[in-house]
């Protein structure tokens, strides 16, 4: 796993972020689970690291996908009452963020450089869809396709987790088209072990500890 990033605090985010550091020193590690991801013949797709933390009321969570693009696409969650932080991006890289106070209320996305405010029932209009769309180009020009190849692959297909709202989002941005003849794909337990489990379970708990 790569070195840490510094996050982009936001002045509203930053005593969330602090509540949650003090709860997690007294709690336990994350718990992990490892999942493969296989096509209808068994073969592997790719493989998912899920970490959850509880603590005091607040919950934070990273995925790591591994094995469907060149870089671990990292996705991460953090719930403080009802307020929620998103964020997406690649191992090693900066991520695009999304800050919401309460379900339904206005979303902060945040690039490394810029942010724009909007509603998610607005997601669908020209102006919200083309300014999300420049700020995944500012966080990684690789984000918007890798949102659309992650739901042309059926990732998807036991239904949305919380943690994969943001490619939601950007797969709405980037209005991919649908396959005709979608894949068949099923996730499976990975409880064998060894060096590749251990090297994704950590990674996982390297970006739920940002």
């Amino acid at each position: 796993m790569k070195t840490s990033r510094p996050l982009f605090l936001s002045k509203r985010s930053f005593p969330l972020l602090l509540l949650f550091s003090a709860a997690v020193n007294a709690q336990d590690a994350p718990k992990v689970t490892l999942e493969r991801v296989v096509d209808g013949r068994g073969n592997p797709v790719c493989s998912v690291a899920k970490a959850e933390l509880k603590a005091e009321g607040t919950r934070r969570s990273a995925w790591v996908l591994r094995g469907l693009f060149r870089s671990d696409l990292v996705l991460t969650l953090e719930t403080v009452g009802r307020a929620e932080i998103h964020e997406i991006g690649f191992a090693g890289r900066p991520a695009l963020r999304f800050e919401s106070p309460s379900p339904g209320g206005r979303v902060t996305a945040s690039s490394p450089v810029s942010s724009f405010r909007y509603f998610d029932i607005d997601v669908a209009t020209k102006t919200v869809r083309c300014n999300l769309a420049r700020l995944a180009d500012e966080t990684d020009y690789e984000l918007l396709r890798a949102a659309a190849e992650y739901f042309e692959q059926e990732l998807e297909e036991d239904g949305l987790a919380s943690e994969e709202a943001p490619l939601l989002t950007l797969r709405a941005v980037a209005r991919s088209p649908a396959r005709p003849s979608p894949p068949i794909r099923k996730r499976v337990p990975w409880t064998e072990g060894g060096p590749e489990a251990d090297e994704l379970a950590a990674a996982a708990r390297a970006a739920i500890s940002r």
